[in-house]
Parts: C-alpha cells; sequence; structure tokens
C-alpha cells in the first residue's frame, strides 16, 4: 500500500511541463485553397485576341476531399478553365511534427520543407510527407488539384453538315425536334415539306398533308405536339410533324398562333390577342386577354414565344415580335406569369416598356429565332429588318436573364463567327440532350454549353 501511494508522486517529477508526450499521429485533418489566377482570352475593342489575369476565391467554393484510406487529396468540383497552378497558396492542417513535400513522379527529387506561406506548384500532383511526434510513424499522401479542360460557360460550336441545296430551297422554315431527331418544316415546290436529318447527317425529305396556305412561322408546341396556323384562317396539329389534322375551331382569315402552353394556345386576330381552350365537347374557344396596355403595342410580324418555369415556381410565357409603326426600331415583349395563386386563365398580360434608359433591347431582325437555354433567353437572327437597323446577319447572341426586359451581347455566349453574315434562311432547335441545331443556309452547326456536360 506504501509503493502504491508513492507513485503518483514519481510520475510528477519525470514529466515537466515543457515536455512533449512521443506519439504515433500522422494524419492532415484540413486543406483549403484562397485565390487563385485565371487566365483568360477575349477580344478587345480592336477585334485582337487578348489575354488577361483575374483573380477568384476557391475557399468553399471548392472544398477539398482528404481520403484517409486511399491517402489523396483532391477538389471534387473542378477549378475554373484557365486556372494557373504554377504558384498556389495551400493551407494544410496536420496533426503530427513536421511536413514535407515534393513532385509525386520525381521519386529522386529533393523533399521541401511546408510552410503556410509557400506556394505550390501544382501543375503535377504531389508527394506530401508527414512525420509524427515519434520520428518513426509517417505518411505520404498525394494531393492534386483538378481544373476544367473546357471553359464551362461558353458555347462551343461545331459544324456538322455541309449546305445542303434542298434546305436552301425551302422557304419559311422553322427548326423542330420530333421523336428526338433535328427536323425542319417549310415550303417546297408549292407544297409543305418535312426534312428529317438521319443519324449519318443525311436529310430525307418527306410530303406533309398541310396546305401550301400555311404559314410555317407561327409553329408552336404544346406538350408533343405541334401546331400551325394558316392564312386562310384555320389551325393544324400532329405529333409526327408529317400528318397533320384541322382543330375544331371556326374559320378567321388573319388568325395568327402566337405561342401555346401546357393548357392554352394563343392567337391574335385583328390585332387582338386571345386564349384558346378546348372544351368537354371537342370545340375550341376563344376568350379575350387582358392586357395592362394597349392592343396597339401587340407585335403583328416576327412574332415568337416561350414558356418557361422560374426556380419558384411561377410560369412565365414570354411574346415578342416586330410591329407596323415605322417608329419602332426594337422589338416589343411582353409577358404573362401565372402560378398556384393566380389561374394561367387570369393572369394579366405586362408590357415590358422600352424606357430611354434601357440601351440594351433585342433588335427588329428578319429570320428572328428564339430559343431557351440554360434558364435564359436567346435570340438571333438574319440582318436588321429594312429600315430598322444596320445589323449583319448572325452578328450577335443576345441574352436576356430577366425574361426579355434587357437583351445583352456576352463575350463568351457567341455565335459560330463563320456564320457572321450568312445568307437565307436560318432556324434553329433544343434538343433534349442541351444540344443547340443551327441551320443557316442549309449548314447544320451543333453547339452546346460545357458545364451541362460536366459529371456533377
Amino acid at each position: 500500500m506504501l509503493l502504491l501511494a508513492t507513485i503518483p508522486f514519481l510520475v510528477g517529477s519525470c514529466i515537466s511541463d515543457n515536455e512533449i508526450v512521443s506519439d504515433d499521429y500522422c494524419y492532415i485533418m484540413d486543406v483549403s485553397l484562397g485565390q487563385m489566377k485565371r487566365e483568360s482570352h477575349m477580344q478587345d475593342s480592336l477585334g485582337k485576341d487578348t489575354t488577361i489575369i483575374t483573380s477568384y476565391t476557391a475557399g468553399n467554393n471548392y472544398p477539398i476531399t482528404i481520403d484517409q484510406r486511399t491517402l489523396t487529396i483532391e477538389n471534387k468540383d473542378s477549378l475554373l478553365y484557365g486556372t494557373l497552378l504554377q504558384a498556389v497558396l495551400v493551407d494544410i492542417s496536420f496533426n503530427g511534427s513536421a511536413l514535407y513535400y515534393r513532385e509525386k513522379d520525381g521519386a529522386d527529387s529533393t523533399w521541401f520543407s511546408y510552410g503556410a506561406s509557400d506556394s505550390l506548384d501544382l501543375r503535377k500532383p504531389l508527394e506530401l510527407l508527414l512525420m509524427a511526434n515519434d520520428g518513426m510513424s509517417s505518411r505520404v499522401y498525394t494531393l492534386k488539384l483538378n481544373v476544367h479542360k473546357q471553359e464551362g460557360d461558353s458555347l462551343y460550336w461545331k459544324k456538322v453538315g455541309d449546305a445542303d441545296p434542298q434546305l436552301q430551297n425551302m422557304s419559311q422554315q422553322r427548326g423542330l425536334i420530333v421523336e428526338g431527331k433535328l427536323a425542319v418544316l417549310g415550303g417546297n415546290n408549292e407544297a409543305v415539306t418535312l426534312m428529317e436529318r438521319t443519324a449519318e447527317g443525311t436529310w430525307q425529305s418527306l410530303l406533309t398533308n398541310l396546305p401550301v396556305e400555311t404559314d410555317v412561322q407561327t409553329l408552336a408546341k404544346q406538350g408533343d405536339s405541334f401546331f400551325v396556323s394558316t392564312a386562310d384562317g384555320y389551325i393544324y396539329t400532329s405529333v409526327d410533324g408529317k400528318d397533320w389534322q384541322k382543330l375544331n375551331i371556326p374559320q378567321h382569315p388573319g388568325i395568327v398562333l402566337a405561342g401555346a402552353t401546357p393548357d392554352f394556345i394563343y392567337t391574335l386576330m385583328d390585332g387582338e390577342l386571345y386564349g384558346c381552350r378546348q372544351s368537354e365537347q371537342g370545340e375550341w374557344v376563344f376568350l379575350p386577354e387582358s392586357l395592362d396596355e394597349s392592343s396597339t403595342y401587340l407585335p403583328a410580324s416576327g412574332v415568337r414565344t416561350l414558356v418557361m418555369k422560374q426556380d419558384n415556381g411561377n410560369h412565365r410565357l414570354i411574346l415578342l415580335g416586330n410591329r407596323t409603326n415605322d417608329t419602332d426600331k426594337a422589338s416589343v415583349v411582353w409577358n404573362k406569369m401565372w402560378n398556384d395563386e393566380i389561374a394561367e386563365s387570369g393572369a394579366v398580360w405586362m408590357y415590358l416598356n422600352q424606357t430611354p434608359d434601357n440601351m440594351s433591347t433585342l433588335p427588329q431582325l428578319d429570320n428572328l429565332n428564339l430559343i431557351q437555354y440554360d434558364g435564359k433567353c436567346l435570340a438571333f437572327g438574319g440582318a436588321s429588318v429594312v429600315g430598322k437597323g444596320t445589323n449583319k446577319a448572325m452578328d450577335a447572341l443576345y441574352v436576356s436573364q430577366d425574361y426579355g426586359i434587357t437583351w445583352r451581347k456576352d463575350s463568351e455566349w457567341h455565335l459560330p463567327k463563320e456564320l457572321k453574315g450568312t445568307n437565307g434562311s436560318i432556324v434553329s432547335a433544343v434538343g433534349d440532350d442541351n444540344v443547340i441545331w443551327i441551320i443557316a443556309n442549309g449548314e447544320v452547326w451543333r453547339g452546346k454549353l460545357n458545364r451541362l456536360d460536366f459529371e456533377r
């Protein structure tokens, strides 16, 4: 008993406050990145290629994952395209006595002692050697930074088809996706023809049963069904683009189909806007739409529409086109918005007034194309409507992120340079795989936003 009572005093006399307990702990607890430099290429105001260096904060936006089983350290979400890795400040927290690093493939290279203020060259993976306090235990990790090989927020284009004479000879074309295939509907030799692109990249001509009075430019889609109106006052529908049936509606010469939603199709008649819905008896009922401005601001030509769903659950129908007013230089834009509280049938159309301080409007263009892509509205087309501007065909891609209020050009969102000044018809369609198809004067181009293909 006397011996046991003396043990605490003996231990206390052996360990002083200044001594470090020897253990075999050696593991990296956390790795984080700070400011990263990025090299970008763009054109200056004179059209010359130039390189600029910018910086961005990686931090929590690009977390580093440490796998203690495989002893690997990397960022699962790749850094921005063009990120420079030759001098990176890396904050490494660890439990151990000392940390060293060297190039992974350089087995004979020198180990360097790590310091928080050191900049590391991470163009190639590094080995991290962590020593424990006991001087004998150690671990070797591999540190690698992943950087996107492609610019995520740029559209990349590739020509996939030479000019086809059949497409070049078609009039008033519109692009569409039919059962997953790219197709073009248009007039050809006093008939309306559907051209389908085969898996081999050739075009197959299919005659439709649409009358020659069909205004192909009014093409709209509702679910799996397509709709077009005719100059003599009828509306036809089809699910395959080849076999069309006339809707049970009263004939109204001059009717113009102005878009469709899952529950309504919209028409312009005699300068007014109508919502049309099918009754239980199979008849289509025309109901005048409520506008917050005079109907004189409604478009009369080049009418295009988009149906979009916002992140907050609201639905929007965007209607734009050109008035006959000689003083207009830009397209007019209308919006209709509905949700769970406001039914589509009761929603009021809003005219997006073109105020003098809004310098980013959509010009009036021939062959206007309007598509929805990555949650944005994209517009492009041929040259300016005669007397309405000096734009050349396919000279710019106009992007709107506010549902048509402003339309801006972007250096990364662009059209194929080779198509600038293109003559002839210009049509487009967006496939289920996020591919944008453009057919300009018979040539076929394929475009895609790179990050939509990135693995998440």
